[in-house]
């Protein structure tokens, strides 16, 4: 006899229960789980992949009650779990009612795992024992603001798995699922590559591996293993569909595919009542007009945008600064032609940390720009967006030699002698994208002002919504291991 095991995946929900333009909504979302669920209730198991407690203005225990009603099985931690701190995160877990993993996360001094979380978890499906192994992507102390992080740190994904997948198969398991908050990227002829697949190649044969942390779907049976990746903002769901003979206790045939979820749909009534009693009391905050779009604006996070340059104007705007940097992964999206909301520019911003001024020298402007393009860091974290400088760069020589010329946007070459008020976001202040070897030389100070009510004022003063300082940056050639999905 033959049964079907139906596990749908998913990651990066990052809070985005509201409809929205660019978002389904959680009750849209949660009709198409039930899609396969309702035909496979005894077989059917919900992963979910990381990064979902931190959201802006309903983060934390909302979130986990969404995630609860939604019926989610087996949870493992995304870098964004540990923005806010253990405690915050040790809160939400202990809130869930499903298993939360992860299995390469530690306390530096006692190398105990994060209260609450299990490394694995097995569980029945129509009979059928599935081993989960939670891991999340080393690279996640690069990830959060670094007092966040600072007592814990990220070992080993591929020696998680080593451990734990043997042990997982001596306990019963018969299935073996990955679900992992690790980055892959899709190359120009289908093959994958990144950290997902780094582990893939170092691990025993699994059925199924789930990765997540980047934008963009993937579902393909790869070596025997079904690879997926997908969720981002609600849009899609993972969905695997393994056949297992009960005779042989082994699985005889595997697919994948993406389910892209209809935004049309309304969903169950008890799942938008929720979704209106949590994101309610903020409709006035986000339906406030701020001003006007006369342009159609996408976020590019390795190349120069006109969204990019403006949310880097809103940060120096807020900081009073002569010059800014961000790191273009907190941004995404785009602003259409119209009326532009506060909801609009949260939208393409999802973070809002406090700003951080100080002051850099150009020697250390220098420097920052050639570390942000080492071949490696650039994978991993594309661009950066700038404001009140401009950056000519020869993509042809290699790392550190990349850097041309830094000016002025008046052509004034930037002094590498002089110093420079600066202006970024807590996050890139305490070091993050891996950026520390220069932010723990500048003496960086917390303003009290967060970076969406800046940018909400910055674009009151414009009325409509301009970009003068266009273009930024001058480019020869194309960036070293660009990975970036948008």
């Amino acid at each position: 006899m033959k049964i079907t095991l139906d596990i749908l995946s998913y990651a990066d929900f990052s809070g985005r229960i509201r409809k929205s333009k660019s978002n389904p909504g959680l009750p849209a979302f949660v009709a198409n789980i039930d899609s396969i669920r309702e035909q496979n209730p005894e077989g059917t198991l919900v992963l979910d992949a990381g990064d979902q407690f931190t959201a802006n203005l309903w983060g934390g225990l909302p979130m986990v009650e969404a995630m609860n009603v939604m019926g989610v099985d087996v949870m493992t931690l995304g870098n964004h779990e540990f923005d806010w701190g253990p405690q915050f995160l040790e809160t939400c877990i202990a809130a869930c009612t499903f298993p939360v993993l992860c299995a390469n996360v530690q306390y530096k001094e006692t190398g105990l795992p994060v209260e609450g979380t299990i490394p694995y978890t097995i569980v029945e499906r129509s009979g059928v024992q599935i081993g989960v192994l939670g891991v999340t992507t080393e690279y996640t102390p690069y990830m959060v603001e670094k007092s966040a992080f600072i007592s814990l740190e990220a070992t080993s994904a591929i020696e998680a798995c080593n451990r734990y997948i043997p042990e997982m198969r001596e306990r019963g398991a018969e299935v073996i699922v990955v679900l992992a908050h690790c980055p892959f990227y899709i190359e120009d002829d289908g093959s994958i590559s990144g950290e997902l697949w780094e582990i893939l190649q170092e691990i025993p044969s699994v059925d199924v591996c789930i990765g997540g942390h980047i934008p963009g779907d993937y579902a393909k049976v790869v070596d025997g293993t079904c690879v997926l990746k997908s969720g981002f903002a609600d849009a899609s769901l993972g969905h695997t569909r393994l056949v297992f003979d009960l005779e042989t206790r082994s699985v005889v045939d595997r697919s994948c595919e993406i389910l892209y979820t209809d935004r049309s749909v309304e969903g169950k009534a008890e799942i938008r009542a929720y979704v209106k009693r949590v994101t309610g009391p903020f409709d006035d905050y986000f339906n406030k007009p701020l001003a006007q779009a006369e342009e159609l604006w996408k976020m590019t996070l390795a190349r120069e945008s006109k969204l990019g340059d403006f949310l880097a104007d809103c940060l120096r705007f807020g900081g009073k600064t002569e010059l800014a940097y961000m790191n273009a992964t907190s941004a995404g999206g785009m602003i259409e032609p119209g009326v532009v909301t506060q909801e609009t520019i949260t939208e393409v911003n999802g973070f809002n940390d406090l700003i951080h001024v100080g002051e850099i020298t150009g020697k250390q402007l220098y420097a920052l720009i050639e570390l942000v393009y080492e071949p490696d860091r650039f994978g991993n974290n594309a661009a950066l967006l700038i404001s009140g400088f401009h950056v000519e760069i020869d993509h042809t020589k290699s790392s550190p030699h990349k850097v041309v010329r830094l000016t002025l946007p008046d052509g004034t070459d930037i002094d590498p002698g002089r110093r420079y008020s600066v202006a970024t976001s807590a996050y890139m202040a305490s070091g993050g994208n891996d950026t520390s070897k220069i932010a723990d030389q500048i003496d960086f100070h917390e303003t009290d002002l967060h970076y969406h009510d800046a940018a909400f004022a910055y674009a009151k003063t414009q009325k409509v919504l301009a970009v003068e300082d266009w273009p930024r940056f001058k480019e020869k050639g194309s960036p070293e291991n660009d990975n970036s999905p948008f």
